[in-house]
């Protein structure tokens, strides 16, 4: 278990588009035990905040620093991020195993099948993903997410496709390891919001 104290700190983050800026001055703290989530209406950013805060894209202004007990680089950070979001997909050739076989970095196959029941998807994992229903692609992408234990998960609209017991694993999890992560969410749903300690509000 990874015991190292992690925080990203954001300051005036700032995304231009051509010449229209989708959002402006977005500042945020959190460090480990902390849960934010990022909200707002259609277009408003979410994802690109998202993945700035990840360390995935860039900001046109502002600046993320990370630090795990001494300050960290984007590259160290990456690596210890889980992330998802509706553009990252499975491959769809393989089956859920050989696409967890594939992500698994560290970890045995017992944490792991733990993983495939807590999410329901033990009866479906050798079959492949191209036959999933679009709300078991969605629990395989939250298992990738979470596979390796990271310390950083930020998750954009996680319970998209997700029926309620779907909702309700997922909630679960989040809730079982809030104490011990950085948790980021970007969504709309209430229920999801709640989940978070902070928000950043988009579009207003």
């Amino acid at each position: 278990m990874n015991n190292k104290q992690y925080k990203l700190v954001a300051y005036g983050i700032s995304k231009k588009f051509n010449r229209t800026f989708l959002f402006e001055g977005i500042d945020a703290a959190i460090e480990t035990g902390g849960s934010l989530c990022v909200t707002g209406p259609n277009g408003s950013g979410k994802s690109t905040l998202l993945k700035i805060l990840a360390g995935l894209k860039s900001p046109t202004k502002g600046e993320v620093a990370y630090s795990a007990g001494a300050d960290i680089d984007r590259s160290e950070w990456l690596d210890q991020i889980g992330y998802t979001g509706p553009l990252v997909n499975p491959y769809e050739d393989l089956t859920a195993w050989e696409n967890i076989r594939f992500a698994l970095k560290r970890g045995d196959e017992n944490s792991t099948n733990s993983l495939i029941q807590k999410f329901e998807l033990s009866e479906h994992a050798n079959k492949k993903v191209k036959y999933y229903s679009t709300g078991m692609k969605q629990r395989l992408r939250i298992i990738i997410a979470v596979l390796n234990d990271p310390p950083v998960l930020i998750l954009d609209e996680p319970g998209t496709n997700l029926d309620a017991a779907g909702r309700e694993v997922l909630y679960g999890y989040l809730d079982s390891v809030r104490n011990e992560k950085i948790i980021i969410l970007a969504t709309n749903d209430p229920a999801e919001e709640k989940l978070c300690g902070g928000v950043v509000r988009l579009g207003r």
